[in-house]
């Protein structure tokens, strides 16, 4: 028999962390990119927002429907969901909520709040969550922000 504290079931993804002063400076504005992993999709106005699935939000501007324009990428580490209101992006930044306010032109954008360790870890998709021995060679300070097949 194995008991319960050395049984560590097998998944096939690897936890990919970050410190927590990285992932709280590594929300911007960046150059549009392709899409590869797309999640929830939310649209404001004649704006698109696709998330890319623990990477961040992309921007899509549909004013012509005929041809829609990717116009940047937002990086929020660990997002899975995105609302709106206003022009005020609200993101999932791992287990972190921020508020992104965004400028009309879209060419900048300011994190305006955070609140922080508001949402559960990260659990891989096929449904396993860190292992105890995961969790003991963890490096101190360190958010989960994604995982990757092994």
């Amino acid at each position: 028999l194995v008991s319960g504290f050395d049984y560590e079931p097998a998944s096939g993804y690897a936890p990919v962390f970050m410190l927590r002063d990285a992932l709280e400076r590594a929300v911007k504005l960046e150059a549009p990119r392709a899409i590869i992993n797309p999640g929830k999709i939310y649209l404001k106005d004649h704006l698109i927002f696709i998330n890319e699935k623990y990477m961040g939000i992309h921007v899509i501007d549909n004013t012509n429907p005929e041809d829609p324009d990717n116009v940047g990428f937002i990086h929020v580490d660990g997002c899975i969901d995105m609302a709106m209101k206003d022009n005020v992006l609200y993101a999932d930044n791992a287990v972190d909520l921020v508020s992104i306010e965004l400028n009309p032109q879209l060419t900048g954008i300011q994190v305006t709040s955070r609140i922080k360790n508001v949402f559960p870890e990260l659990i891989a998709p096929d449904g396993i969550r860190l292992t105890y021995r995961q969790n003991q060679a963890r490096p101190e300070n360190t958010i989960l922000v994604r995982w990757k097949t092994k």
